[in-house]
């Protein structure tokens, strides 16, 4: 099969955050199962732009991606409007249309990843001119949390450009049940098709929590709380920093590490109260962490934490649980999977009820554990991305 990818960003887009790995595994994924995959993105990377070579294909481990060089007028003309200086925006690309019209007709399927941003409009337009069967995610942005956020605007950009889209859709992609809800209320008649985001299961490296104790001078013996994500109020690292603040004289050897880019001045403002409060050099924050850094970080956890406001299907949450890490979540996550199975815990997004949560687990590295290899086999058996991505050929061949 010949599956075109449209997407406002593609690896290394990483600050975009984690539909870049979802998005990039699946076309990987999708390669070594045989099938042709091209990739129509920009150079976005959310408040800045991409190195990489435009307007020409690249081989990235299989896939042809077409980098195009985006234009973002609004933030040019209005840079003192905070959420547009610190947004990916609507990723707008004068050479899309040309672009997509010349691919359009050598592929089987067209497949959109996320909404309100100008490539999924133009892909929708070309899929619509060529005649090529349009499926649609929405990565968990109908979501009720996100549908709040800046509400008229969204209502009246769905209203004009996105309905129309998904009523002439060919299927619409959920990765959860409370997704296929939100496509519900939007597009009734469009038919849903829930396919999850997928997952590496890697085998366990044993030799991880040395190379952390080197890196970061963490003791075998601590137990260490991951966030792995962008820092931003949003994902809750407030409410996660307070609730470890409460917890951490009754733990003296637990560690926090809140990995990722900071959106909102996290560490100037946290670093002086853990100095304070005497956990400075337990609250750690790595920046950016990919590649090996990255699962080292992910093996090494006794405990991954989530508090997120409204997600759509967590891939650093899948990774935790693949590396065998159980999982703090809330209830935005969207995952009641990890409870039912033992591999996590759901709690409130406050700092009072995630602290509760963390004194309970962190007096039971046992349960850890338990939890753990609870969620390992949970990913193995649902979330894989052999799993996944034969699920998803499975839609798309019901075109």
């Amino acid at each position: 099969m010949r599956i075109l990818y449209v997407t406002p960003g593609y690896k290394p887009a990483y600050r975009l955050g984690g539909p870049i790995v979802s998005v990039s595994a699946a076309a990987e994924w999708l390669v070594r199962k045989g099938h042709e995959v091209t990739v129509v993105t920009t150079n976005a990377n959310l408040d800045e732009d991409l190195d990489v070579p435009c307007n020409c294909p690249v081989d990235i481990e299989g896939v042809e991606v077409w980098y195009l060089r985006r234009q973002e007028p609004l933030k040019k003309w209005l840079p003192f409007v905070p959420y547009l200086s610190h947004s990916m925006g609507y990723t707008y690309a004068p050479e899309m249309r040309t672009t997509l019209d010349r691919l359009m007709p050598f592929h089987d399927v067209v497949d959109t990843q996320a909404p309100f941003v100008y490539p999924t409009l133009a892909a929708a337009h070309a899929a619509r001119r060529h005649r090529t069967p349009l499926f649609y995610h929405q990565r968990g942005d109908y979501l009720n949390p996100h549908r709040r956020r800046r509400r008229l605007k969204k209502a009246v950009y769905i209203s004009l450009f996105e309905k129309p889209i998904m009523r002439h859709a060919t299927a619409l992609i959920a990765l959860t049940a409370a997704e296929r809800e939100a496509f519900a209320v939007v597009a009734p008649q469009t038919r849903c098709e829930i396919v999850p985001n997928g997952v590496e299961v890697p085998p366990l490296d044993r030799a991880a929590a040395a190379r952390v104790e080197a890196r970061y001078a963490i003791p075998r013996e601590a137990l260490v709380i991951l966030f792995l994500g962008r820092l931003h109020p949003w994902k809750g690292v407030d409410e996660l920093m307070s609730a470890f603040a409460l917890v951490q004289r009754e733990f003296p050897a637990a560690y926090l590490i809140m990995a990722g880019p900071d959106e909102c001045d996290a560490v100037r403002r946290w670093q002086p109260v853990a100095a304070r409060a005497g956990f400075a050099a337990r609250l750690i924050f790595p920046g950016i962490v990919t590649g090996s850094a990255k699962a080292d970080l992910l093996q090494r956890a006794n405990l991954f934490s989530l508090p997120s406001q409204g997600e759509g299907l967590s891939m650093a949450m899948l990774e935790a649980l693949a590396h065998a890490t159980a999982v703090l979540l809330s209830p935005g996550c969207h995952f009641a999977e990890a409870e039912q199975v033992g591999a996590g815990v759901t709690a409130a997004k406050h700092p009072d009820a995630l602290a509760c949560a963390l004194r309970a687990l962190l007096r039971d590295p046992i349960r850890l554990d338990e939890m753990g290899q609870a969620g390992r086999c949970l990913v193995r058996r649902e979330y894989s991305w052999d799993v996944v991505t034969e699920r998803l050929l499975e839609v798309y061949n019901q075109r």
